[in-house]
């Protein structure tokens, strides 16, 4: 049976990244969640000084790039889609045939915050390639496709 894969334009990446950013935002809040509770002592009490932060503020950064990166690049190495994509069909391959590998989930997050940055322009990108990719697609060898 041959199947045929579509495209997948910017419409459909950012209503999935939306998707993905909401259930990202709760593994978020779990994680700080546990590190405040771990950090202070299994201590519940809040600080005399209301402006001391409660999380170091490097930690509060390690925290949210490390989930970030783990969260995305789990889904996209194990099962080759995360929730969101799953929703819309879409899917993540890598343009060898193999499944995607560490360092190309690395690469298409750092150019995922890129494009985060830029408030989704580079998508537009899509539009004006041979071959309908951004610039994620290129820079980690990966691309998305419709099943």
């Amino acid at each position: 049976m041959n199947t045929q894969y579509k495209n997948v334009y910017p419409f459909k990446r950012i209503v999935a990244s939306i998707y993905d950013s909401l259930l990202l935002l709760s593994v978020i809040f779990v994680l700080a969640y546990l590190s405040v509770f771990i950090l202070n002592g299994f201590n519940w009490e809040l600080p005399d000084d209301p402006s001391q932060p409660i999380l170091p503020g490097w930690y509060a950064v390690f925290l949210i790039s490390f989930s970030s990166w783990g969260f995305f690049s789990f889904f996209w190495i194990r099962g080759n889609k995360t929730l969101g994509m799953a929703v819309w069909n879409i899917e993540i391959y890598s343009i060898t045939g193999n499944k995607v590998t560490p360092l190309q989930a690395f690469k298409r997050f750092c150019c995922n915050i890129i494009i985060v940055m830029a408030l989704g322009i580079p998508l537009l990108q899509i539009y004006f390639t041979k071959e309908k990719i951004a610039f994620n697609d290129m820079v980690s060898g990966t691309r998305l496709r419709i099943n």
